[in-house]
């Protein structure tokens, strides 16, 4: 994570242990997620959801470049930085993510493993 450099992608500084727990420092977005836009607004007038998707797009296409695939895109793990209506869309949570490099992928591979949030999955993948 640490090594990730792209305007929509969380950024990770650093990780410090106590006895008790791990500390994840990383950017603070206080702007909401994108699921906390549609339940306030609605649907998106299509201008604006074209540049979000822009955004999304750009972002996957560089952990993909990356040899990272991050199996949980929803929602929820799009977070704003602020509140303004220009506002640029972080993904977050890498939790399920895994690097195709080491995972004895190839490009032209399918993944075999069952990961993500269901209601989000493709339907040939349940």
């Amino acid at each position: 994570m640490k090594a990730l450099d792209h305007p929509n992608i969380i950024k990770f500084y650093e990780t410090y242990q106590d006895k008790k727990y791990f500390h994840l420092v990383m950017e603070y977005c206080r702007g909401g997620s994108l699921q906390d836009k549609f339940a306030s607004q609605g649907k998106l007038p299509e201008k604006e959801a074209a540049k979000i998707m822009e955004k999304i797009f750009s972002a996957v296409e560089y952990l993909h470049s990356k040899g990272i695939s991050h199996r949980d895109l929803k929602p929820e793990n799009f977070l704003f930085v602020d509140k303004s209506q220009n506002s640029e869309i972080k993904i977050i949570d890498f939790g399920l993510s895994t690097s195709m490099m080491t995972s004895n992928v190839k490009k032209s591979c399918k993944f075999n493993s069952l990961v993500g949030t269901p209601i989000y999955m493709a339907p040939e993948v349940i």
